[in-house]
């Protein structure tokens, strides 16, 4: 393959990667808790640069650039604007760094989205059947036959029982993996929120964190730079087979 098509190719094939980013997060712009996903991309030396044979910034024609590569996309953990629901068991976080915790089969997620309700049973679940956490590390469980109280900073009262939404905190937001949606998988330990720095607020969700007019403006140029490596592909086929044609003639 020709190099320049081969770096036009990776070219359209980091555009492509970049679209589906985008057009993701424009899907979840009604998501409580979401959190958009940038697509990041970095520049690569030339082949016979990465293999070692060549020595880079010599700036000879073994040293034009190898295209780019399409790195783990990063996560913008900007705080979503709150918005009142008047669902007592609807629960946002006023702050950046804190995420509840709910239990998947035998994984514990976090989230930044506290649309939870009580199912029949009385446990309180997410809309996907996820159990809310507790500070206690057990499932929230009420007796669904007794009323109950939502009190401050995400605490619940039916009877004697008190029960606390698990509020908890990753030592470093680079340990978070998505998972999908507005969930998150811990890589490494995570730590309670003290009683003390709560800021757990009922009646309210965080809602998506995604911007959508600074997204369709970037699905727009992202869509023009994809189009443009398509038709540089052209280009250099149309050349090549000019050129082969040429060498070929009697």
């Amino acid at each position: 393959m020709p190099y320049g098509v081969y770096l036009s190719a990776a070219g359209a094939n980091a555009q492509s990667h970049r679209l589906e980013v985008l057009s993701n997060n424009l899907a979840n712009v009604q998501t409580p808790g979401y959190k958009p996903q940038q697509t990041i991309l970095q520049a690569r030396f030339a082949e016979m640069i990465e293999e070692g044979e060549v020595s880079p910034g010599l700036g000879g024609a073994d040293d034009i650039g190898g295209g780019v590569t399409i790195q783990r996309s990063k996560t913008q953990f900007d705080q979503g604007p709150m918005k009142e629901t008047g669902r007592t068991t609807d629960f946002a976080i006023n702050d950046s760094e804190s995420f509840f915790v709910v239990q998947r089969g035998d994984e514990r997620l976090m989230t930044r989205a506290g649309d939870f309700l009580f199912d029949n049973q009385g446990r309180m679940i997410n809309p996907a059947g996820d159990q809310v956490i507790g500070s206690d590390g057990k499932n929230i469980q009420l007796d669904p036959t007794q009323p109950y109280q939502v009190g401050p900073q995400g605490r619940i009262q039916q009877g004697q029982n008190r029960y606390e939404i698990m509020l908890a905190k990753p030592r470093s937001q680079g340990d978070l993996s998505h998972v999908g949606g507005n969930l998150f998988k811990p890589l490494a330990d995570i730590d309670l929120v003290p009683p003390t720095e709560r800021q757990v607020v009922a009646g309210q969700l965080e809602q998506s964190s995604v911007k959508p007019t600074m997204a369709m403006m970037e699905l727009i140029e992202t869509g023009r730079m994809y189009e443009a490596n398509v038709q540089m592909i052209k280009n250099q086929d149309n050349v090549m087979g000019s050129l082969i044609s040429r060498v070929l003639q009697p």
